[in-house]
């Protein structure tokens, strides 16, 4: 039985997914589900750009720092990747993803960026999600 401010839920199983915003909400998970920063660009329409990712792939690598990206469907590539080890954002989103995407492709070092933001995930110390029943019929998740 979980009770919340809007009503009551009865069920013999509930999932606790909150990765990296988990906060006070389940012990156990926070104690092994770290929350870090992680920012995403988007670039305006790479018009006069056919030869980036000509076949609409998505590319993550296996950096200690991730980096991932793909585009759009109107045609922005949509880049992330940076991590901050802290709450705050920097002050400025676009240069940091700017160069990550400038060391992938020199080309685009002067397209512009319109948008820039960032938000928490939840990372484990193996990198690999944490997964636990923290007690009977309640299974909680984090760090994917």
């Amino acid at each position: 039985v979980i009770e919340t401010t809007s009503g009551t839920i009865t069920a013999d199983r509930a999932l606790i997914a909150c990765n990296g915003y988990i906060g006070n909400l389940e012990p156990v998970t926070a104690s092994h589900v770290m929350p870090i920063r992680s920012f995403i660009g988007a670039t305006t329409v790479l018009h006069g750009h056919p030869e980036i990712l000509p076949g609409g792939e998505s590319v993550d690598d296996s950096r200690f720092v991730v980096r991932y990206f793909r585009k759009s469907k109107d045609g922005r590539l949509l880049f992330g990747g940076r991590e901050a080890y802290t709450a705050d954002n920097p002050r400025d989103i676009s240069a940091h993803i700017r160069r990550q995407i400038c060391e992938i492709y020199p080309d685009l070092a002067d397209v512009e960026i319109t948008h820039a933001w960032g938000g928490s995930v939840g990372i484990t110390m193996p990198r690999r999600p944490f997964c636990r029943e923290v007690m009977p019929g309640v299974t909680t998740i984090g760090g994917y």
